[in-house]
């Protein structure tokens, strides 16, 4: 083929790596899963050490990630070896305050960790070395985009629109340009899943027997697949499988069973070669293949049965956190977004489930002998994904089951089938008599969602990213002499509460006010001082609290520049047993979160006061 016929994936490719990238660098290092402990754990190999050998209570900073497949740490150690990452730790500097379910897109304590200048441009040390394995994710997201390009192509030989649109699908959505900006496994499975499931599409469409190559690329790939993430090991099962139901339809032809005793045994030899030291180690040191018994004692086993209400509530989180579940899962995208997904997603899934009725009835000999024709030359196609799919499903519903691991992107390895079956499930919809005007309306649709979810990932980072980890409005003097309702109350000289704005003056019992509050820093401050806020009814009860390092958790004070002056808002929910018809009044206390104590308060005249600074009324529900 010319290369003129992959123009359009070499664009997809492009606009992939460029906001890849652009994801990266927008994304605050440390801010994506476990992205601490993937890093630690190419640390460790990258200064000599070998693998982790796992533990209970692990001596390292790669901690459950340690139990991982090492196949992406290896690569990103082989990267990095030669940078002096010896500052790692020092920058790993956690939030206390961190995990606030506020509602909406707001940036109130997103940041798991505190971000400093050493995280900014040029790069050194440990810095540059993870921002080098952020790349290196960046570019084994690319694969995944081109393999599942080919993959489609096998499935859609003769309409490139569709294998272009499934390839978009991966490069668009949000999520796994998040992921693959990151440091994290996710994008290298990804990668060698659609790889591996181009190879098994290629064998399985292929009319004469697969050659002795083929397999054997097919058992390397799969085995690549098995030492970068553990549910790799399912595509083993689905090769078996496939090869199997490949040799069933040939079982007429001579020695037919020689030749699939064969493939079998250079499959598992091939598999094994690449992946099997890394299965047998585990065996030796933990007692099981996989590691990650270990790993789920090391993270979080979970210790009562998983509830069906909760099942279900955790499904919405999988759900939610595959198409956008930016950070740690807590910065979401609006609720539509989310709607306009599962329209286009449900119009697909009929046209699948349309599908496999139709396969069902060829099984049992129902369709024409023009039908039939038409199903046999498809099945073995489609069936790859979708079992794949399947297995992916069923192996993250079994590690939900064993801890608490609500988290889209453990989908991500069926992104190119997924991918490809939204593609397919709507050429189901296709009418006998209107097939021209039909395919046009489905490249319509098909181009409708893809273009969608373009400018979905294009302006996640600006909309939804780059706000969830703002730091907060530094005024000038002449905009701190305009502040509102000044009190210049001083906390033991080390800060002072300028003023302040309630946003409404009334609040409701299970509900929520803004408060806006200024603070300066007349000198540099040596400790990190915690922001308490308090709502107490007229009987000197806590109704509603709020606790964090100023700047929405961002701005830890030993960072502020002496003179500083920033306009700071906290979200400040209400009890749901909060008297009503009652008044309330707010206090603001500086403390020193490791020993407890309250800094002093003083007025303007220098005298010690309790620092209220207003009131608001619980009014009835």
């Amino acid at each position: 083929m010319k290369w003129r016929e992959h123009r359009g994936v070499i664009a997809l490719l492009i606009a992939f790596v460029t906001l890849g990238v652009w994801y990266s660098v927008t994304t605050p290092l440390f801010e994506t899963p476990d992205e601490r402990e993937h890093f630690a754990f190419v640390q460790y190999l990258a200064t000599g050490r070998g693998l982790p050998v796992q533990s209970e209570q692990p001596t390292h900073l790669a901690k459950q990630e340690g139990s991982q497949p090492p196949l992406y740490y290896a690569l990103s150690a082989a990267l990095t070896f030669w940078i002096d990452t010896s500052d790692f730790p020092a920058l790993a500097w956690e939030n206390p305050h961190y995990g606030y379910n506020v509602p909406g897109i707001v940036n109130d304590n997103k940041n798991l960790f505190i971000h400093t200048s050493a995280e900014s441009f040029p790069y050194r040390n440990a810095v540059l070395a993870m921002r080098l394995a952020r790349w290196l994710s960046v570019t084994l997201g690319a694969l995944a985009v081109l393999f599942t390009y080919l993959l489609a192509r096998e499935i859609f030989p003769a309409r490139n629109f569709l294998a272009l649109s499934a390839a978009a699908i991966v490069a668009f959505t949000p999520q796994f340009l998040f992921i693959s900006g990151a440091v994290s496994n996710d994008s290298t499975i990804t990668a060698l899943s659609a790889l591996s499931l181009w190879l098994i599409a290629r064998v399985m469409t292929a009319d004469r027997r697969p050659t002795t190559i083929e397999i054997a690329l097919l058992g390397i790939s799969c085995g690549l697949a098995a030492i970068a993430k553990v549910s790799g090991v399912g595509l083993f099962a689905l090769v078996i499988f496939s090869l199997g139901l490949k040799m069933w339809n040939k079982h007429k032809e001579p020695n037919w069973i020689r030749v699939s005793t064969f493939y079998f045994c250079l499959f598992t030899f091939a598999f094994s070669l690449v992946a099997g030291w890394w299965y047998i180690r585990n065996l030796m040191l933990y007692g099981e293949l996989t590691g990650t018994e270990m790993m789920s004692r090391i993270f979080f086993e979970r210790q009562a049965v998983l509830s069906f209400d909760q099942f279900l509530a955790q499904l919405n989180e999988v759900w939610e956190t595959f198409w956008v579940g930016f950070g740690w899962g807590n910065i979401r995208a609006q609720p539509a977004v989310y709607q306009m997904i599962s329209v286009f997603v449900l119009v697909s899934f009929v046209g699948l489930l349309k599908f496999l009725i139709f396969y069902f009835r060829f099984s049992i000999g129902q369709l024409s002998r023009k039908d039939q024709s038409q199903i046999a030359n498809r099945k073995s196609q489609i069936l790859i994904p979708l079992a794949w799919l399947v297995l992916i499903f069923a192996a993250l519903v079994r590690w939900m089951i064993v801890t608490q691991a609500p988290h889209g992107r453990l989908m991500f390895p069926a992104l190119p089938a997924i991918a490809v079956l939204l593609v397919f499930g709507l050429t189901q919809w296709q009418i006998a008599n209107s097939k021209w005007r039909m395919a046009r309306v489905l490249s319509l649709v098909h181009l409708t969602f893809v273009i969608f979810l373009f400018a979905l990932a294009s302006l996640a980072p600006l909309m939804i990213l780059r706000p969830a980890y703002a730091y907060p409005q530094t005024l000038s003097e002449s905009d701190g002499a305009q502040i509102p309702n000044r009190v210049d109350i001083a906390y033991d000289d080390k800060i002072k509460l300028l003023g302040y704005v309630v946003s409404s003056r009334t609040a409701y019992p299970g509900g929520a006010t803004e408060l806006t509050l200024y603070w300066q820093a007349p000198a540099l401050m040596d400790e990190d001082y915690s922001i308490g806020i308090r709502v107490l009814d007229t009987n000197q009860r806590v109704i509603g609290k709020r606790d964090t390092y100023p700047g929405h958790g961002m701005l830890p004070t030993r960072l502020w520049r002496a003179g500083q002056i920033i306009r700071d808002v906290y979200w400040l929910p209400i009890n749901a047993d909060a008297p009503e018809f009652s008044i309330a009044q707010i206090q603001i206390v500086v403390y020193d979160r490791i020993s407890k104590r309250d800094l002093v308060a003083r007025d303007p005249r220098g005298e010690i006061i309790t620092p209220f600074i207003g009131q608001i009324e619980i009014a009835s529900r």
